[in-house]
């Protein structure tokens, strides 16, 4: 009977753990809340006939993320892309070369104007390249003067510009985004990067506002889709498990130690 209460317990705790780290990121950029699911374990006994079956607690099953869209919530940050739709961002790690996939647009620029993300990542274009801004360049009037960039404008269709002064522009690339045929096969990774899987099969590549891809928007982020709100009544209701078995646990130790002195 213990070991029944015990699972109990530590399904309890697991859910617990699980909406903390929800709550906990609730303000984090691109964040996707996650919940937990469990079965109920059974067992045969030589007493029982065949198809009698017996409880035996529960278990952890799987953790799932909910990839459902945040909202997006404006920063006016040249650098800060939201994805009004579906698709995530395609990355690089230069270290090891893996491609990594995420909704958290908080961008800025590296020493050599790539764009990277919040961790580092190179961004990629639907091309699987670097999309680099040149922090100077040429004047094109011949004039041989040099320029920096004034401003990136970067489109609904992830068309990447950047601006020298009033007369010179260039076109630097276009974000790729990425699809999954099932994107709950995506691996976590941490810091709201996702990495393919077997199970996600490869990603279908394209670019903003393409047929099933969603467009892009400058100047703002997307926000964790966590409700706190709804968070708290699943946290007060694990709570309520976790003590409910802790009672259990109690009663069944004072009937153990009953007989026991008997």
């Amino acid at each position: 009977m213990l070991s029944i209460i015990s699972s109990g317990l530590l399904a309890a705790n697991k859910e617990i753990s699980t909406i903390s780290n929800n709550i906990s990121n609730a303000n984090s950029t691109g964040y996707k809340r996650s919940t937990i699911e469990f079965q109920d374990v059974y067992a045969q006994t030589s007493e029982q006939t065949q198809n009698a079956i017996t409880g035996m607690g529960t278990r952890g099953d799987t953790l799932r993320i909910n990839h459902s869209q945040g909202s997006l919530k404006t920063t006016n940050m040249s650098l800060d892309l939201g994805i009004s739709g579906y698709g995530m961002f395609m990355s690089t790690d230069a270290t090891d070369g893996g491609m990594y996939y995420t909704r958290d647009g908080s961008f800025s620029l590296d020493e050599s104007g790539q764009i990277i993300t919040n961790t580092g990542k190179i961004l990629l274009s639907q091309n699987g390249d670097p999309i680099t801004i040149p922090f100077r360049v040429e004047a094109g009037d011949n004039s041989g003067q040099i320029l920096e960039v004034d401003s990136i404008s970067i489109s609904a269709k992830g068309e990447v510009s950047a601006n020298y002064g009033t007369n010179t522009k260039i076109e630097a690339g276009q974000i790729g985004l990425a699809r999954f045929r099932n994107i709950n096969g995506l691996k976590q990774r941490g810091l709201n990067e996702f990495e393919a899987t077997n199970l996600s099969g490869l990603p279908t590549v394209g670019v903003p506002g393409n047929g099933v891809f969603g467009n892009i928007i400058q100047g703002s982020i997307e926000a964790s889709n966590t409700d706190v709100s709804d968070e708290m009544v699943m946290m007060m209701r694990a709570q309520q498990a976790f003590g409910a078995s802790s009672r259990l646990v109690q009663a069944e130790a004072d009937i153990v130690s009953t007989f026991t002195k008997g």
